[in-house]
């Protein structure tokens, strides 16, 4: 599994195949094709795999409890975390994530609700106890905290991220979390105007 992550990290989901998987793992292309028959249950495995990672570092931030903003801080800071000791399931999220293709499409919407349900359901809670204002609603705010999450690592695999990340996380969860939301502007201009 190793290898085949690396390989779609590095080819991406559109490339990668046996023989790359073969190459990295030093072993004979016959020998992927036994463990992964076919090209589709080799890129399925890397998927479950990405999916299973991210899924259980939410839910284990998620499960430790403590304010919502404090939950949503610690799980930002271990998925920035997770971009220096996990960066190939980090690209092949970032692939996945544009990948609008029959097969894998449906499957990262999929995923992507069940992230969104974990955190807004800390949210929720967080609602509850009234630490979060009532004006906030938990599924929008997590699905932003959520897309957040794409422009952070792909800050962090810049070559200059220019900015700290973070603070990035923290100055994120403040803004979900405290500000209400701004009136429409009527008449199509900015709200500046």
């Amino acid at each position: 599994m190793e290898c085949a992550l690396r390989a779609f990290a590095e080819e991406g989901l559109g490339r990668a195949g046996h023989a790359r998987v073969a190459d990295l793992g030093g072993v004979s292309v016959p020998t992927v094709f036994h463990y992964f028959p076919t090209r589709e249950v080799l890129m399925d495995a890397v998927l479950d795999e990405v999916e299973s990672f991210f899924a259980s570092l939410a839910q284990i931030v998620h499960r430790r409890g403590g304010t919502a903003a404090s939950v949503l801080t610690a799980h930002g800071l271990a998925f920035l975390e997770s971009c220096e000791t996990h960066p190939h399931h980090i690209r092949v999220w970032l692939d996945w994530s544009t990948a609008i293709r029959e097969h894998v499409w449906p499957r990262y919407l999929s995923f992507q609700e069940r992230l969104v349900g974990i955190v807004a359901e800390t949210i929720a809670r967080g609602l509850c106890e009234g630490q979060v204002p009532p004006h906030v609603d938990p599924d929008t705010a997590a699905r932003l905290f959520v897309g957040n999450a794409h422009m952070a690592a792909v800050m962090k695999f810049a070559p200059d991220p220019p900015l700290d990340l973070e603070d990035l996380v923290r100055q994120a969860v403040a803004t979900l979390l405290a500000h209400p939301i701004l009136p429409a502007c009527s008449g199509g201009g900015s709200p500046h105007e």
